[in-house]
Parts: structure tokens; C-alpha cells; sequence
């Protein structure tokens, strides 16, 4: 006997689907603040890349490479977003993100890597609140 179309889903009960369509948890968006006339640096650093990674705040590009970089950003009043994306596909990538205020240490915004069998496709954000 042939089924009817859309029959299939009939066989699980509400609480089952409800389990596997649940969304994960989503991660706290992480909030950078610069105190007036601070300074904020963005550090990345990379494992061997293919495919070049790129940061951007207020909607510009800031860093954009293959290899290591650090930049000063250049800050606008109130808050602004502050974006990566990376993608791998080297065996043994890995990439750190993170942001220092006004020269302190950093603070790691993103750490992944092959070796903790992390996605190798990322795009995130941070907000900076100046």
C-alpha cells in the first residue's frame, strides 16, 4: 500500500520532533568597551590558510590575509560591529581572534582548530561599545 504524501512524520511523536528540531544554544554576544580616548587592537593568529580570512568593523574591511596580522582599529563613537569569518580546508588550521584595550592583554574573542575537531567554516561577531 502506497503512502500518502507527508504520511512519514505522522510516525513521531511531538516531543521527538521537537527534540531534533530544536535549535542549539546560541552564544552570548560578547561586548568589547573602550573607555573615551582608548585604543583597540584586533590580533589574529593562523595556522597555514588557503583561503584568506577577513575582520571587519562598522562595516569595512580591516584585516583581510593568509598569515598573522595585528591592526589598530579605527574607532567610531557608540556601538559597532566587530565581524570574522574564516574558512579552512589545510590540515592543521587553526585560528585565534582577540582584541586588546588600550594596550592590556588580550582578550580571545574565537580560539578553533582541527585538532579539537572544531568547524572549519566560521563568521562571528563582537559588539564595540566606545
Amino acid at each position: 500500500m502506497a503512502k500518502k504524501p507527508g504520511t512519514m512524520l505522522s510516525t513521531i511523536s511531538p516531543a521527538t520532533l521537537a527534540n531534533v528540531v530544536a535549535p542549539a544554544a546560541t552564544p552570548p554576544i560578547q561586548l568589547i568597551t573602550v573607555p573615551p580616548g582608548g585604543t583597540l587592537a584586533v590580533i589574529v593568529d593562523v595556522g597555514p590558510m588557503s583561503i584568506q580570512y577577513a575582520v571587519s568593523y562598522a562595516g569595512r574591511n580591516l584585516i583581510k590575509a593568509f598569515v598573522d596580522r595585528a591592526s589598530a582599529v579605527p574607532l567610531v563613537p557608540g556601538e559597532q560591529v566587530l565581524s570574522w569569518a574564516f574558512s579552512h580546508i589545510d590540515k592543521g588550521w587553526h585560528h585565534t581572534i582577540g582584541v586588546s584595550v588600550n594596550g592590556a592583554a588580550p582578550i580571545v574573542l574565537e580560539a578553533k582548530s582541527e585538532a579539537r575537531k572544531d568547524p572549519d567554516h566560521s563568521i562571528a561577531f563582537a559588539i564595540v561599545k566606545v
